[in-house]
């Protein structure tokens, strides 16, 4: 009797959540180092308070969109990794640095970077290309978890889960069919999309750290059409479908449509670096 309840235990954990999501066959992409490195050589001479505008051919601009696009597509968690131990170079190196003359932080010499490719080729095209998976989802129902960030520091994470029904990108971590939970930690400042439980949506997700912590594997991604990535109060884009029709696609550029059409618009504008 205890082994059959050990057995559907564990069947209702698998039915629950499909891992490993973005830790699948996570590597250290070449790519990823290609663009770090080109970042050091480009801001080497920026600071906290001195930003120029960084020089690039058209040549040189569509490489390094590539390359932006694959750091996401191919393994985000490394990236997320690596970047951390470059921050970790930058920290000794500031040093007795004094103020005036220290460096750009690591993941802004990233964004310095990101700023030229979204000057070039648009904010939205900019975000989706950086989002590693867009997914059409059915909501199923929320959950409640903690977060430990330390000790004397406790989150009341909202766990959305969701049935996975078609995947337009990231199709190296998720499958159909799969159960995800997407996390997030809501405030004022970035208040909980609202879903209707069995309803679809499509729903754009990134990852938030690196091997270092999975604390937050699965996250919604923040696709925004203004300067700042971060807009206070309001909650994540996402994009509800009703008898196979999706709504609410001015940022994708185009009217609401059925959901065939707007994936092979999407495919066709979107995935180019396949």
């Amino acid at each position: 009797m205890k082994t059959l309840l050990k057995i559907s235990t564990l069947l209702i954990l698998l039915y629950n959540l499909s891992f490993p999501q973005f830790y699948a066959d996570s590597v250290l992409a070449d790519e990823v180092v290609e663009f770090v490195n080109i970042a050091n050589e480009k801001t080497v001479n920026f600071s906290l308070y001195d930003r120029p505008k960084i020089e690039f051919t058209d040549d040189e601009l569509e490489h390094l969109l590539v390359l932006y696009y694959k750091c996401y597509s191919i393994s985000p968690v490394c990236f997320n990794d690596y970047m951390a131990e470059e921050h970790k170079k930058w920290e000794k190196a500031s040093i007795n640095v004094t103020k005036g003359k220290m460096k750009l932080r690591s993941w802004l010499r990233i964004y310095a970077l990101v700023d030229e490719l979204t000057e070039q080729y648009g904010r939205e095209f900019i975000t989706i290309i950086g989002t590693p998976a867009i997914l059409k989802c059915k909501y199923i129902r929320l959950d409640y978890s903690q977060y430990d960030l330390d000790e004397s520091t406790k989150f009341r994470v909202h766990n959305f889960i969701f049935v996975v029904e078609d995947v337009l990108k990231g199709n190296k971590y998720f499958r159909m069919g799969d159960t995800i939970s997407v996390d997030m930690i809501p405030n004022i400042e970035s208040p909980a999309p609202s879903f209707v439980t069995g309803k679809s949506y499509l729903i754009p997700v990134t990852t938030l750290l690196g091997h270092q912590d999975d604390g937050f594997n699965t996250i919604f991604a923040y696709l925004s059409d203004q300067q700042s990535g971060w807009v206070m109060g309001k909650p994540p884009k996402t994009f509800p479908i009703e008898n196979e029709r999706i709504k609410n696609l001015e940022f994708f550029g185009i009217k609401d449509t059925n959901w065939t059409d707007f994936k092979k618009y999407f495919k066709e504008t979107y995935l180019i670096f396949e």
